[in-house]
């Protein structure tokens, strides 16, 4: 079974548990902790996949870094760990957040500029996402990739609005060449 069909059964499972007992919001912040964690560390996205780790290091390391999580998330490392697949704990995560913002009505977009975005900039963003997706609210990620020279690229829902000063470049050098 492919990890990514692994990893979002768990998190059904974990998020109907969350959303049956009441606690969706503390679980869901364990989760986007879990995600950022993970994302923002090699060493301990390489841990979880290492077979040469015993599984109860593994579990004493994510608890040592998790261990203000609630009940549920706690529970549900130690499962993880005993079946071996602490490697999809990080996509199990990310499933949850897709979940979580499914149920909640907020619609995930992400912005590529050349430069950091300011406030103003952000609002203009989400208005613009809430508009397109008809949602009511927005969580925008943002990149920075100095080749795009000015412009942006938005991608939501799997669409993508490229306005980049080097897409502009390259249509032109194509227009010139033909």
């Amino acid at each position: 079974m492919s990890d990514i069909r692994v990893a979002s059964r768990y998190a059904k499972s974990v998020f109907s548990l969350a959303d049956e007992h009441s606690i969706l919001e503390e679980v869901h912040n364990d989760m986007v902790a879990i995600k950022d964690t993970v994302e923002g560390s090699r060493e301990l996205e390489l841990l979880l996949k290492s077979p040469i780790i015993n599984s109860s290091k593994k579990l004493s390391i994510l608890n040592s870094l998790f261990g203000n999580s609630n009940d549920l998330t706690k529970k549900f490392f130690t499962l993880v760990v005993k079946k071996g697949r602490e490697a999809e704990l990080f996509e199990t995560a990310k499933q949850f957040h897709l979940l979580y913002n499914s149920k909640k009505g907020i619609e995930m977009a992400e912005v590529v500029t050349p430069f950091e975005l300011t406030e103003e900039l952000r609002a203009s963003f989400k208005q613009k996402v809430k508009q397109l997706s008809g949602k009511d609210s927005v969580e925008l990620k943002e990149k920075v990739d100095k080749s795009l020279i000015g412009g942006f690229i938005l991608n939501i829902e799997g669409k993508q609005i490229d306005d980049s000063v080097r897409t502009r470049l390259q249509k032109l050098e194509q227009t010139l060449v033909k």
